[in-house]
């Protein structure tokens, strides 16, 4: 809209200008056109008396040739050799003569070379055939198609009837059509113009090396001659059309934009000058207007970058930098608490309901911790469910704790939104400033450790800060970070426990444990980093990890001799949600060339009672592949009879808390005689795992559990202490390994 006040004129001009320029290019473009159209015409028409002057004169010779057949006192033998090579000197499109009886019957054939085989045979395939028949008392040439006499499908045959006393008959002429058009187009057909010959929409002959223009501006001339009809096409070649036009049109049309955009160009520089005088005088208005809306805007940023645009509450940000100004001081204020509440399910809230309704109840949660708290504290909203009290001058600690049991309590009542009744809770984290040593960072990061905390140990609750979770928190951070590090440094190596045979003390499979060795050779507990490696998905590179060396290290085993062994291996919680594990599990087993049934899964009850659909699924495909499928821990957790009835389960590891007080306490022995029972009764194997003892080794042979691991026989080892046990003493245990 700018461009069109000073353009007004020039717009005008433009228009008008093109308008005059297009109507005249339109009216010397028609005129060119009908030159075009004339020409074809004129060349369309020329051809097609050409074509038909040349048909005629083929006719006519023709007849001449049979009345002077019927007056000649000669036979047609003895005037056939003579007359035929007359006619196919001076026709050159005649390709072939022949001699037809009165029954139709081939008698003779020139030149005696072509198609000698239909000498004797009847003339045929073409509706000619029906004029010869009924031609009697006709002295005219007849034409149509050549039939069984044609070399191709587009020659043609001239017959005449010949009446004499002695073998009377009829004389034909074979015709190419396509010699004949292409003499007479070849000779005639003016340059820049290109042809085509259709009969019956089938194309018969064509003269064009271009055929894009062929539909625009083809010129079509019907040729009909003795009953027999054939449509010429005639059309320019692009130069032609070109040079048919002669570039009048083209040269206005240059030339009328090339004035009009001149024009155009002087008024719009007129029409600007005068527009950009005005816009130079509304410039200065314009200019005090954004000075003032700027300065509402740097305002306005200056609120919105301290406060929370949901609550009216000031934000994280902002309350740091009031902490900090606290700390800074030397006041009571430096006894400041300070709170960090955390709303418990409220995506529930939020994901049921939507976000209309879970932003309305944040805005009541804010006004319901508002009334409860101090004149002398800060709320502020640190984002998402969070929410952070900062008290500038709490009487004392007891104090604090109890408006946090106050703030649980409150929080905890029903909250009316719309026509909703929401439920939530919420979990508060304490701290003080002593303990962040007076700096505002620490002040918030201690109040959200000690929230951790209280999430930890199910929410609705609160929990002070002490400078013992923070050392615990460190010291899991540092432990992750070096986990990391040992994983992508492949410091982590694989140890084997045994499964013993009770009763012979053979080896009759292994289970591969992952160990971690430290740099300085310290040896650090799985207990401590495998749940960190659950919580933090490591636990997935360190398990494939792991089943690839057991693996390769089970094919040396085989190779030994050892070739009954099986190899156990423990499966993750997060590893059986991954869609292509049993195909990923059976890649490896495949490259180390072991054989599937030597492969036995590991599960925990819990991980197996998890989403007990998709691990179905995942049991199902494990045992189509011939790999069996244990459940570790058996007893600690959920112990369903049901999933060992419907899925494939082969095998149960009683866990060690029943086998570590045998044979001595009464209730160990009840629970793990009922395991053996229900295992036996199944036809599922067991395995008892912590045995330490050799009472241990004689409660459960009395009681056909067969199988066996534990300290009595030996710790986990490397892979090479394994291969000295399996030489030295051909898989047998003989006595305990330390």
């Amino acid at each position: 809209m700018m461009f069109l006040h000073g353009s007004r004129q020039a717009i005008v001009a433009a228009i008008v200008g093109l308008v005059i320029t297009v109507t005249a290019f339109s009216y010397l473009r028609y005129q060119e056109n009908q030159v075009v159209h004339d020409a074809l015409e004129a060349e369309t028409y020329s051809l097609q008396r050409d074509i038909r002057r040349s048909l005629v004169s083929h006719l006519f010779v023709a007849e001449l040739l049979a009345r002077e057949w019927e007056r000649s006192d000669l036979t047609i033998k003895e005037r056939w050799k003579e007359n035929a090579d007359i006619v196919t000197l001076y026709y050159q499109n005649v390709q072939g003569i022949t001699w037809l009886n009165e029954n139709l019957n081939i008698e003779l054939i020139y030149p005696q070379s072509e198609q000698p085989e239909l000498l004797g045979t009847h003339f045929a395939k073409t509706p000619l055939v029906d004029k010869l028949e009924a031609s009697e008392g006709n002295r005219h040439a007849m034409m149509g198609s050549a039939g069984n006499l044609g070399r191709i499908s587009s020659d043609i045959a001239i017959f005449v009837r010949v009446e004499r006393e002695q073998n009377p008959g009829f004389l034909g002429f074979v015709i190419s059509l396509q010699s004949l058009f292409n003499n007479v187009v070849r000779s005639n057909i003016s340059e820049g113009f290109q042809l085509s010959v259709h009969s019956n929409d089938e194309l018969l002959y064509q003269f064009a090396g271009d055929s894009s223009l062929r539909d625009e501006w083809s010129h079509f001339h019907s040729l009909q001659l003795v009953g027999n009809s054939w449509e010429l096409s005639v059309w320019p070649t692009t130069d032609h059309l070109e040079q048919l036009r002669g570039g009048i049109s083209l040269a206005a049309l240059v030339a009328g934009l090339l004035v009009t955009s001149m024009l155009t160009f002087v008024l719009y520089i007129l029409g600007q000058s005068r527009f950009k005088a005005q816009q130079l005088a509304d410039s200065n208005i314009e200019l005090y207007s954004e000075i003032d809306e700027r300065e509402r805007i740097e305002k306005k940023m200056a609120y919105l970058a301290e406060h929370d645009s949901l609550t009216g509450l000031v934000n994280r940000n902002a309350l740091k930098r009031i902490l900090g100004e606290w700390l800074e001081t030397e006041s009571p204020q430096k006894k400041a608490a300070l709170l960090f509440i955390d709303l418990d399910r409220f995506k529930e809230v939020n994901d049921a309901l939507g976000h209309t309704v879970g932003d309305e109840l944040l805005r009541r949660v804010a006004r319901r911790i508002t009334k409860l708290a101090p004149k002398s504290s800060v709320l502020a909203r640190a984002g998402g469910d969070e929410f952070l009290l900062a008290i500038a001058e709490p009487d004392d600690r007891e104090s604090v704790i109890k408006l946090s049991e106050q703030l649980l309590q409150a929080l905890d009542t029903h909250f009316f939104v719309d026509v909703y009744e929401l439920f939530i809770s919420a979990s508060i984290g304490v701290t003080f400033a002593d303990d962040a040593d007076f700096n505002a960072e620490y002040f918030i990061r201690n109040a959200d450790t000690a929230l951790y905390q209280a999430k930890e140990h199910g929410r609705n609750t609160y929990k002070v800060y002490d400078k013992a979770i923070h050392r615990d928190l460190t010291k899991k951070l540092e432990l992750v970070k070096r986990l990391r590090h040992a994983v992508s440094k492949q410091q982590l190596t694989v140890y084997y426990q045994p499964k013993v045979e009770l009763s012979s003390r053979r080896i009759s499979g292994l289970e591969a444990l992952v160990r971690w060795v430290d740099e300085d050779g310290t040896i650090i507990p799985p207990d401590e980093f495998i749940p960190l490696a659950e919580d933090t998905g490591l636990i997935i590179p360190i398990s494939e990890y792991v089943m690839e060396e057991a693996f390769l290290q089970l094919k040396q085993w085989h190779e030994l001799g050892f070739d009954e062994l099986s190899m156990a291996i423990n499966i993750s919680g997060k590893q059986i949600h991954l869609p292509e594990l049993v195909d990923d599990i059976m890649e490896r087993v495949n490259e180390a060339r072991i054989p599937p049934n030597k492969v036995e899964l590991e599960l925990t009850e819990q991980v197996f009672i998890e989403n007990i659909q998709s691990h179905t699924r995942f049991m199902h495909s494990v045992r189509e592949h011939g790999m069996s499928l244990a459940i570790d821990d058996f007893g600690v957790g959920y112990s369903s009879l049901s999933y060992l009835k419907n899925f494939p389960v082969t095998s149960l590891k009683v866990d060690r808390s029943f086998v570590k007080d045998l044979p001595h306490n009464e209730d160990d022995a009840t629970i793990t005689q009922a395991i053996i029972s229900l295992a036996r009764n199944l036809n599922i194997q067991l395995v008892a795992e912590g045995i330490e003892t050799e009472e241990q080794v004689e409660f459960l042979l009395q009681r056909e559990c067969s199988t066996g691991q534990g300290f009595l026989f030996s710790k986990p080892v490397p892979a090479r202490k394994i291969t000295e046990l399996l030489q030295q003493y051909k898989g047998l245990i003989p006595i305990q390994i330390a």
